[in-house]
């Protein structure tokens, strides 16, 4: 009887270690990933994919010029399902300029990246930026 304890007893810790090893492990996987947004310098707008993210989630955002002629505009929308509002923004300078920026998700829901190349419909830009989010 006391073997039999002993024995569930080490199944349960291994269990609970094990099951916490894979939800650790899971939560560092999602928290490093960056959704991808790339300008071409045909484009003067371009808008990233939604991501999900929950109110408190720390929410880091970048951009990075590759020679681009103009500088970029570029920020983070949270969409409600009806309309965008803009949460933060940057501008990375011509050339190989670049800006980067984090804030508190003020919303549970979507939120995408979008960059605008120079002023009003100027073509010219050329770079990449990110999104990314951490519990």
């Amino acid at each position: 009887m006391l073997v039999q304890k002993l024995n569930n007893h080490k199944v349960r810790i291994v269990f609970m270690f094990a099951l916490s090893l894979m939800l650790t492990i899971g939560s560092v996987i999602a928290s490093a990933k960056d959704y991808k947004l790339t300008m071409p310098p045909t484009e003067h707008s371009v808008i990233g994919d939604f991501v999900f993210i929950f109110k408190g989630d720390s929410v880091y955002y970048e951009w990075k010029n590759s020679g681009g002629t103009h500088g970029v505009g570029f920020g983070v929308y949270y969409f409600d399902g009806q309309s965008s509002t803009l949460i933060a923004n940057k501008t990375a300078g011509s050339g190989n300029g670049g800006a980067w920026d984090s804030f508190t998700a003020p919303y549970t829901g979507n939120y995408f990246l979008k960059a605008n190349c120079g002023g009003e419909g100027q073509t010219g830009c050329k770079g990449s930026g990110f999104i990314r989010y951490e519990l």
